[in-house]
């Protein structure tokens, strides 16, 4: 009786540690699972876009980009597009991607600023990513790129190319994010060309089709631009001077389908600042990095697509001064002057990352800006 009953006792104790064995092996393997991945199963992404994520343009630069980025990561990806850049439409399209869980959020055009900072802060659990540089709050960072640099280097393209030495611009705004790309075409168009003058044609719209042809053939008529570029959500520009037989530069997607005349494109690489941004958000570094604003030295941005008509010699140019951003230069060195003749720039100076973000409200001599 009493070794039937050892017995019996040994195998409960033997159960038991057995128990407690699987027990301590599946918490060990948790705790290591939650420590190597933190936050992989709670992040949900959310993007804001003013217009269609099938825009053949902004919009759809950005969305690919994000997308690629969530897939690759496999990570659950919520929009809302045609959202006004208004305090009104940024609550409504926070407030539908917050009730889906949604915990990191972009806002993928520059007129989210100052505005979204009330929004951000009444949604604190939630981290959001702007593309203005005008918005503070503490679960909120900038984050775009250095496009002014191809913007240069687009300018030596159009310098060489033209033959009346104007450039004409269709812009969609007036501020600094648009402004600084002009003064950097007009600059780089400067350095092969002298006499090169950029003419500007406002839209006062990202998007608008009819505004932006308008402008494009206001140039060509009226102005006698025979290279057009632009800076808004579209390629209308490029289309108008496909139409009228002018060189074009295109913008936010790789212009297929066109002539020889298009002679580039400038684009974002937009995942390559997503991947960052999302896996120093899910390891938990959200403001070690500060404000994102990566350029050629990263290949967020880049002029692509280069046409046959653009010689070996210009090439080979515009590779040196690409890698040059590489390597630490940029644009608004030295002397520059403004459109008054005031020295805003002396010789051995460079032009602050601050200045250029929020106080290029100006434009360099050689700029001439028609206002509708």
């Amino acid at each position: 009786m009493r070794l039937a009953q050892r017995v019996k006792e040994e195998i409960w104790n033997i159960l038991f540690f057995a128990l407690v064995v699987t027990l301590a092996v599946v918490i060990i393997y948790l705790i290591g699972t939650l420590r190597e991945h933190p936050t992989e199963k709670r992040t949900r992404v959310g993007g804001v876009f003013i217009g269609s994520v099938s825009d053949k343009g902004w919009n759809e630069s950005h969305y690919e980009g994000l997308k690629k980025v969530c897939d690759d990561m496999e990570l659950p990806l919520e929009i809302v597009e045609y959202v006004d850049e208004t305090d009104k439409g940024c609550r409504k399209a926070v407030a539908e991607l917050a009730a889906k869980g949604v915990n990191v959020i972009f806002l993928t055009s520059d007129g989210f600023g100052a505005d979204v900072t009330g929004v951000a802060r009444d949604y604190p659990l939630i981290m959001f990513y702007t593309i203005s540089p005008e918005s503070d709050a503490d679960n909120l960072v900038t984050y775009y790129g250095r496009m002014y640099q191809m913007r240069y280097l687009a300018g030596v393209v159009a310098g060489q190319m033209t033959q009346s030495n104007v450039l004409g611009y269709v812009a969609a705004m007036d501020n600094a994010q648009v402004d600084r790309g002009i003064n950097a075409y007009l600059l780089g168009a400067r350095l092969v060309n002298p006499e090169a003058v950029v003419k500007v044609r406002l839209m006062g719209s990202w998007f608008d089709s009819g505004k932006e042809q308008e402008a494009a053939k206001a140039l060509i008529e009226e102005d006698g631009a025979d290279v057009l570029t632009f800076h808004s959500s579209t390629a209308n520009t490029v289309e108008v001077a496909e139409q009228e037989g002018v060189y074009s530069i295109g913008y936010n997607m790789v212009e297929d389908g066109y002539s020889e005349r298009c002679l580039a494109s400038l684009v974002f690489h937009w995942d390559v600042l997503y991947d960052a941004i999302l896996r120093d958000f899910r390891k938990g570094s959200i403001h070690n990095q500060g404000d994102y604003w990566w350029g050629g030295e990263k290949n967020v941005v880049a002029i692509e697509n280069l046409s046959p008509l653009i010689d070996q010699k210009l090439k080979r140019r515009l590779k040196k001064l690409r890698d040059g951003f590489e390597q630490g230069e940029d644009v608004f060195l030295g002397e520059i002057r403004r459109a008054d003749g005031t020295v805003v720039c002396e010789k051995n100076e460079r032009i602050s990352d601050k200045a250029l973000l929020h106080d290029m409200n100006w434009f360099v001599e050689g700029v001439e800006v028609n206002v509708p």
